[in-house]
């Protein structure tokens, strides 16, 4: 398997943000006023303070991303969707992005290449989902784990990983998470081919306990550390 976990220039690269109590409503303000008139507008509808400051998050996260990839001068993004509504910078072909939210966390990832990523906290599940939602090759595996636990910790590394191939093609859940098998070779996942003919490589990162973090992308090159932001850093 040639996956190579490095630090590039054209490498995928990995965000992660925690809505912290401790962020200021001057910090969301100032944040809010970073945003497209269309984001700000989006973001307005949310009446729940953690929906509204988790979304706020995301945008600026998103905005330091492109940044980061195209200059700090460059503030005007024209963020477009496909069919299925993954987002694209306009006009931009070799540059893609894709953002998760899950409890406290923001994630992001970013490369020259198609990625996608997912990031979930743990929580009960009746595996009935796995039944219902995975390849059978996967829930059979699922099902002979030694106690719940670890089985509990599949169902995660599954799901994540699942949630971000079909966000890496960008077709959303039109593409049935049982439509491809995940499996382990020599301790990792292996690649999937696509219908296209692209093949995906994984990586999954521990973010914090309690919560699953998976990458997709083309390119093989992962980083080797998340890069942990603040919001006062955005």
């Amino acid at each position: 398997m040639d996956t190579a976990y490095v630090d590039q220039t054209n490498a995928i690269k990995i965000y992660a943000i925690k809505n912290l109590a401790s962020i200021s409503d001057e910090t969301f303000r100032l944040l809010f006023c970073t945003l497209s008139p269309e984001r700000q507008a989006y973001v307005s509808k949310f009446r729940r303070a953690s929906d509204y400051q988790r979304s706020v998050l995301g945008g600026a996260l998103v905005q330091r991303m492109l940044q980061d990839r195209l200059g700090r001068e460059k503030t005007d993004f024209d963020i477009i969707r496909n069919a299925y509504g993954k987002p694209y910078l306009k006009n931009y072909n070799d540059l893609h992005f894709n953002i998760s939210h899950s409890g406290d966390w923001i994630v992001g990832a970013v490369g020259n290449q198609p990625v996608g990523i997912d990031v979930e906290k743990m929580g009960t599940v009746n595996m009935e989902i796995a039944k219902r939602f995975f390849h059978p090759t996967e829930y059979n595996v699922l099902m002979a784990c030694c106690g719940i636990s670890a089985q509990l910790s599949l169902f995660y590394d599954l799901w994540t990983l699942k949630e971000s191939y079909i966000k890496a093609v960008g077709k959303g859940l039109s593409l049935p998470l049982d439509s491809f098998v995940l499996v382990q070779q020599d301790g990792e996942w292996a690649p999937v081919i696509s219908e296209n003919g692209d093949t995906h490589y994984f990586k999954q990162y521990a973010l914090e306990e309690g919560y699953k973090l998976s990458v997709c992308g083309i390119s093989p090159h992962f980083p080797i550390n998340i890069q942990f932001v603040t919001a006062e850093e955005l």
